[in-house]
């Protein structure tokens, strides 16, 4: 029932698209042979005429092709102008197919980085057909796999992913950036942050100022709770790289997890000047705005987000927190609808919509059915231990009540809304004396429990 406590468990918003973003070009192994030399040119063409004066010159599909993958895969700040040009190059229809594959794979990353989800999932597959048809099974080439691995994780095809990353690095034990994607996937799709960050030692050992590294690795110290080793990451990423959106937003994360409002705040505004339309960052702002009351920011903020990602869970999320706290829970029970019509497995998304649900009283077995969807999503979380509680209470069943509290008190015994909660419970149950030493003991670890209490409609 704790929302504060809901709110900024999802401050930390996973960007797994950021995975694509700055990588440097990926340079296959030497093959151990000597290309044979090229036949003579055949005799020049005549040039086309000079364009007439005020006429811009035409653009060859080449340098429309070099413009589209030259750099490696877009960064927020360029994806623009990197998805302008690809779509330029294939529309000439004159590409290999080879080449075609990649136009279609690096304009899907700028998508990606736009926020035009489903634009490049259309790139994605299309780039992954492709390079299935490339690729020689029994002679398979590093990079092709490589590109493979990045077409099939921003699909979600974890599996096929994993596998062409630990194929292209067979093949190719010196290829940083199938370190770097493997990494990325690991820490993102599987959450095994011990095994990303030794793939992105190896990175940093075959590239010391690879930025995208530090970022990654110091955003998997934060996970794992090492932040001095991750912000000592993303300090040295700011300063390689004092224009990456990405480096302020991962930092900003750290900070967020330390507790380091202000800190945070500032990295987030420097992403968010690096790159305006990056939803992750506007959402992340939004929570601290929320955590220090200024909701009307928060709302402005994740209004934006939404707009630029409409299918950002978290942004529906944290703004169904804001609104809840407006007391408007009507459409705080809209936004949570629409983070769990995005992503059904979001657990807090239930709990809050059920608790949202009970406060109103209208609809309890609805909110009930909530709260054992979020225990069945997160099955350790006390906030939905004490979400029940308080729907057993409004219901009239304190000895239901009384099982979800001592459930949350056993795994930590100075919470003081559980505390709280059993102490009505009890004294529901005739035990008034046991009920109001458990209220006073909730008043001493948190002197405004009867307040909350009240709000929720129970004292």
């Amino acid at each position: 029932m704790n929302t504060t406590r809901v709110l900024i468990g999802t401050v930390v918003v996973v960007c797994a698209a950021a995975a694509l973003y700055a990588y440097a070009a990926y340079k296959p192994p030497p093959q151990g042979a000597v290309d044979p030399p090229a036949p003579a040119p055949p005799s020049a063409p005549l040039p086309a005429p000079a364009p007439a004066a005020g006429t811009p010159a035409p653009v060859s599909t080449k340098t429309l092709f070099d413009r589209c993958v030259q750099g490696g895969f877009p960064t927020p700040e360029n994806a623009r102008q990197r998805n302008a040009d690809c779509s330029r190059a294939i529309q000439t229809r004159e590409l290999s197919p080879e080449d075609l594959a990649l136009a279609r794979l690096i304009r899907g990353t700028a998508r990606t980085a736009l926020g035009d989800k489903v634009m490049a999932a259309d790139d994605y597959g299309d780039a992954l057909r492709r390079y299935d048809s490339l690729i020689n099974s029994k002679n398979p080439e590093a990079l092709n796999l490589f590109r493979r691995a990045v077409a099939a994780d921003a699909l979600g095809d974890t599996e096929k992913a994993l596998d062409d990353y630990s194929q292209a690095l067979r093949l190719d034990p010196r290829a940083a950036l199938a370190f770097l994607g493997r990494g990325v996937l690991l820490a993102t799709r599987k959450r095994a942050y011990e095994r990303a960050i030794e793939d992105f030692d190896k990175v940093l050992v075959l590239e010391p100022a690879n930025v995208l590294a530090l970022i990654r690795r110091g955003a998997a110290f934060g996970e794992l709770g090492e932040t001095g080793r991750g912000l000592a990451d993303l300090d040295r990423a700011v300063a390689l790289a004092p224009s990456s959106t990405q480096a302020y937003f991962y930092r900003g994360l750290i900070h967020s997890r330390r507790n380091e409002l202000q800190a945070a705040l500032d990295d987030y505004d420097a992403a968010i000047e690096r790159s305006p339309r990056n939803a992750d960052a506007l959402t992340s702002r939004a929570a601290i705005y929320s955590i220090e009351g200024k909701l009307d920011l928060a709302i402005r903020d994740l209004d934006s987000a939404i707009a630029i990602e409409k299918h950002n869970p978290n942004a529906f999320f944290n703004r169904g927190y804001a609104r809840f706290v407006q007391a408007e829970y009507q459409k705080a029970i809209a936004d949570y609808t629409a983070a769990i019509g995005i992503d059904e497995n979001f657990g807090l998304a239930y709990n809050n919509r059920c608790l949202t649900r009970a406060i109103i009283g209208k609809d309890l077995p609805q909110a009930l059915a909530d709260c054992d969807v979020a225990l069945r999503l997160m099955p350790v979380n006390l906030d939905v231990r004490d979400t029940r509680g308080f729907i057993y209470l409004k219901l009239g069943d304190p000895a239901l009540a009384l099982n979800e509290y001592n459930t949350a008190l056993v795994n930590d015994p100075n919470r003081p809304t559980a505390l709280f909660g059993r102490g009505l419970a009890k004294i529901r149950t005739g035990d008034i004396k046991g009920g109001e030493g458990d209220k006073a003991a909730a008043r001493i670890l948190n002197p405004e429990v009867d307040q909350l209490f009240t709000v929720y409609g129970l004292d």
